[in-house]
């Protein structure tokens, strides 16, 4: 079965277009530098908060880099309880569900499970979301989800909470770890698991449409109206002939927002 993470239900709802160019028929595209040092800091830091989860040594990794030392130690004078907490712990923590013909994946940062589950995911980028926006996000959709379909919690008994550090070069307002905890309801999971069935639904449905027009000719998957302003920060807007979205009436190209990058899995 087709696997389905927070990564994949993001796009596929934004744009069914990008999902297919990014996951079905991968599209190279340019990498933008700085954006791939931060990418390596941000995997980084996961391994060291992972290696220390284990019981591992991390103080070499420290002393090569003054910001990975403050971020981390900052995140645990932060979150002492958090650290303290008994039970079951498990850093990379991996759940998967099948639903509707599909694999439903979903890796924890750092999973707590006690009286209640708690998820708990690292950013290591400066300006958290608002939490309302954390909360319609598909990660924390889908993780909630999962969680509680394939344990014995109820809704209410589980929660997803993320702490943000700050990289390299952040400004000194933003040091100090923060963090946004999102409670669960049945409501919501109600919701999350309407909103799946229509989006694996209406996935099967474009794929068989591929699949039975593909000996004819290519064919390419739905775009997103250009109105709604997605294109602005899609890097196969040239591709979907979405060039003046993506580069500007001024030929200056847009690069994406690190907070839409989706996470590599470690």
């Amino acid at each position: 079965m087709l696997t389905l993470t927070q990564g994949h239900l993001k796009l596929l709802e934004i744009c069914p277009r990008r999902y297919q160019y990014s996951y079905l028929e991968p599209v190279p595209v340019p990498t933008d530098p700085a954006m791939a040092e931060r990418q390596r800091w941000g995997t980084e830091f996961h391994l060291v908060m992972q290696q220390r989860e284990l019981g591992l040594p991390i103080e070499a990794f420290l002393r090569e880099d003054a910001a990975l030392d403050a971020a981390v130690n900052g995140l645990l004078a932060a979150a002492p309880d958090l650290f303290a907490a008994e039970g079951f712990r498990q850093s990379e923590h991996r759940r998967t569900l099948p639903f509707n013909g599909y694999t439903l994946t979903a890796i924890y940062d750092l999973l707590v499970l006690g009286p209640v589950g708690q998820i708990v995911d690292w950013k290591t980028y400066q300006r958290p979301p608002q939490p309302a926006q954390l909360a319609k996000d598909w990660q924390t959709r889908l993780y909630l989800y999962l969680l509680v379909e394939t344990s014995e919690l109820a809704p209410q008994q589980v929660a997803m909470t993320y702490w943000f550090v700050a990289p390299p070069g952040a400004e000194a307002a933003a040091v100090l770890p923060s963090s946004i905890s999102i409670a669960y309801t049945v409501a919501q999971h109600r919701r999350t698991e309407a909103d799946l069935q229509r989006l694996t639904d209406r996935l099967t449905a474009l794929m068989a449409t591929e699949m039975a027009t593909e000996m004819a000719t290519e064919t390419d998957f739905p775009k997103v109206d250009a109105a709604q302003g997605y294109c602005v920060h899609c890097p196969f807007a040239v591709r979907c002939q979405r060039s003046q979205e993506r580069y500007g009436h001024d030929g200056e190209m847009v690069l994406p927002a690190i907070a839409d990058i989706a996470e590599v899995p470690l």
